[in-house]
């Protein structure tokens, strides 16, 4: 069988686009793994890249945690509000145990108009009801208001940059499963 020019590009171009067009296209993954290096807590093991609106980057390693930060259009990391760069999200059996937020240096950071926020941790409480509440909340997306604090589902901590805790109590599962999809953003 013989392949003309325009077949051959055209497999060529085939291969091109399948075996890597997002990766060749969406940014340097060894620029964002460099930044990922600076959180000396997140392990890149087996990790895994994905872009989100706005620049946003997501880096997921073997355990399931995600380190998210944002890059401008030449990939250069910027900050969120209140010179927090990155927001590491630790997962413990598949579900949230705490997040911190960090500056450009990997330095634990706490937003500065929210009481120096800089760690929630979270401790599920009644995992049974909390499987009930997350299915009607994956069926809608998170679209419902979810208004169970006093059911005492999940118990949060938050701690300043200091790590002096500043306030704990129930949160509602609605909260925790923003939360748990890496939602939150400073």
């Amino acid at each position: 069988m013989r392949y003309n020019l325009k077949q051959t590009f055209f497999i060529l171009l085939l291969i091109f686009f399948t075996a890597g067009f997002n990766n060749v296209f969406s940014g340097d993954n060894g620029t964002y793994l460099q930044y990922a290096l600076k959180v000396k807590d997140f392990d890149t093991t087996g990790y895994s890249i994905s872009k989100g609106p706005d620049g946003e980057i997501n880096i997921k390693n073997s355990v399931g945690n995600i380190l998210k930060f944002h890059v401008n259009n030449k990939d250069e990391i910027r900050a969120y509000h209140c010179g927090i760069v990155y927001i590491y999200f630790e997962f413990a059996n598949g579900w949230l145990a705490r997040y911190k937020t960090l500056d450009k240096n990997g330095e634990l950071k706490g937003d500065d108009e929210f009481e120096d926020l800089a760690i929630v941790e979270y401790e599920i409480r009644k995992m049974n009801l909390l499987h009930a509440k997350f299915e009607v909340l994956n069926e809608a997306d998170g679209n419902i208001p979810m208004n169970d604090a006093k059911d005492e589902i999940v118990y949060s901590r938050a701690y300043n940059s200091k790590n002096k805790l500043t306030s704990e109590n129930y949160i509602s599962s609605k909260e925790y499963w923003n939360a748990s999809n890496v939602l939150y953003k400073p």
